[in-house]
């Protein structure tokens, strides 16, 4: 009998981990781009948090279509000694409210900088709420005390929890709840919405090596009318997970300073299959007839590898630039396995040395997409992440020369692999990609 009984033991354990496996590395794609005649405007933004309701999706239901909508400003800025400085000086600045949503926010010096900032700005009577992940902040564990401090001086703070338990309801008294749900799905966007007038996005976190150089990344600060949607975005996820409404929604949504003209469209990835941002980076891939310019840190996804592939062979200038030293060694090494398919189709790959390159941007022939979305088996499909497109000549021109240019001038091709022990980790990678 106790044999009989191991071995059912035995059976039920391996069947809860393959179906816990199964929940975590499905891939869903529902149809989510382009934006059709239900999706949101800017003028409309209000209204949908207004009706927003999460009953039992939680942040699923934060699966909002955006409609494209207009930028006044659209500005790069490469490093955090260029982009925090930028950033701290906006929120110095805020008159009524900050939202920050990101996923990684640590205890570092520029990580204590922003709680001291944010902990000032409540004292002066603004609204802060925080969108932080578990997995990347956190917040129950090593940055505890930061955290704990910006909820004591008021702050409301809410947690997208990547394992059991989830957490419901504001930062730290959230209300526990062990089933499932998003299991695996961190919240890997980095957003700020400062006033209801600019928002910045980009791929850096709260965390010094994004601030001293060891990590290559640039944030963008857009100003116009698509910060309405920005908001929205940031409001639906915030009251999804369980963060409580705001009492003067009008407040923080003001009549932008100027709507601009930038055609710009606001995309995102929410765990359940809404991959709008995939689908436009997919588009932007197949339309190109002149270039494509990447910049990735982790490129192993097999369809935009195709698809990249496909580009350069009907004689678009594909370029792609990544680290020579990933922190992602694996991931490096799957992408170095197609180095030959690619340069052999007519593509450069690039090396960048010195620092690791983690910024997430593509231009292709007049729009630049930039945001949160990696080129890898998790952004594209999984996690939850950020994405604005921009469809104008002059703005891909900046990013060019304020990335590309600059970037591609210090780095050096690419090489495949060619002794026995960088072909079998290429392969090994390769065969993983699928978990990368």
């Amino acid at each position: 009998m106790r044999g009989t009984a191991r071995t059912a033991a035995g059976m039920l354990f391996a069947a809860t981990l393959a179906g816990l496996g199964h929940r975590v590395l499905r891939i869903t794609q529902q149809p989510s781009w382009p934006p059709g005649p239900d999706a949101v405007t800017s003028a409309a933004a209000q209204q949908a948090v207004e009706a927003f309701v999460a009953p039992d999706a939680g942040p699923r239901a934060a699966a909002l279509p955006f409609a494209w909508s207009t930028a006044a400003a659209i500005e790069p800025w490469v490093d955090g000694e260029r982009f925090f400085p930028r950033v701290f000086a906006d929120i110095e600045a805020a008159r009524s409210s900050v939202h920050v949503l990101m996923f990684g926010w640590r205890e570092g010096e520029v990580g204590m900088r922003m709680a001291s900032l944010l902990e000032d700005k409540l004292a002066a009577g603004l609204e802060v709420r925080i969108i932080v992940d578990g997995l990347g902040s956190r917040p129950y564990a090593q940055a505890r005390e930061m955290f704990g401090s910006l909820a004591a001086a008021g702050a409301q703070i809410v947690v997208n929890d990547v394992l059991p338990p989830v957490r419901h309801g504001l930062y730290p008294d959230a209300e526990l709840d062990w089933r499932p749900g998003d299991l695996g799905r961190a919240d890997h966007r980095k957003l700020y919405v400062i006033d209801g007038q600019v928002a910045w996005t980009g791929g850096a976190g709260i965390e010094d090596h994004f601030a001293d150089g060891r990590f290559h990344d640039v944030m963008v600060r857009v100003t116009g009318d698509v910060v309405r949607q920005a908001q929205a975005a940031f409001l639906t996820s915030f009251h999804g997970h369980g963060g409580p409404p705001a009492p003067d929604l009008a407040r923080l949504f003001p009549e932008p300073e100027e709507r601009g003209a930038t055609p710009v469209a606001l995309t995102q990835v929410i765990p359940g299959g809404f991959v709008a941002a995939t689908l436009a980076l997919r588009e932007q891939i197949d339309r190109a007839r002149e270039r494509i310019d990447v910049m990735n840190p982790y490129l192993t996804d097999d369809d935009a590898i195709g698809r990249l592939v496909a580009a350069a062979r009907r004689g678009v200038k594909v370029r792609i630039v990544v680290a020579r030293k990933s922190n992602n060694a694996l991931a490096a090494a799957a992408l170095r396995h197609r180095y030959a398919e690619l340069t052999n189709a007519g593509a450069e790959v690039w090396e960048l040395p010195g620092t690791v390159v983690h910024a997430k941007v593509l231009i292709a022939d007049d729009v630049v997409c930039f945001g949160t979305v990696n080129l890898d088996a998790w952004a594209p499909y999984r996690n939850a992440e950020i994405m604005m497109l921009a469809s104008d000549r002059e703005t891909a021109e900046r990013f060019e020369e304020r990335l590309f240019a600059p970037d591609i001038a210090r780095s050096d091709p690419g090489v495949p692999p060619s002794r026995p022990h960088q072909r079998l980790e290429s392969w090994l990678g390769d065969k993983l990609a699928y978990f990368l």
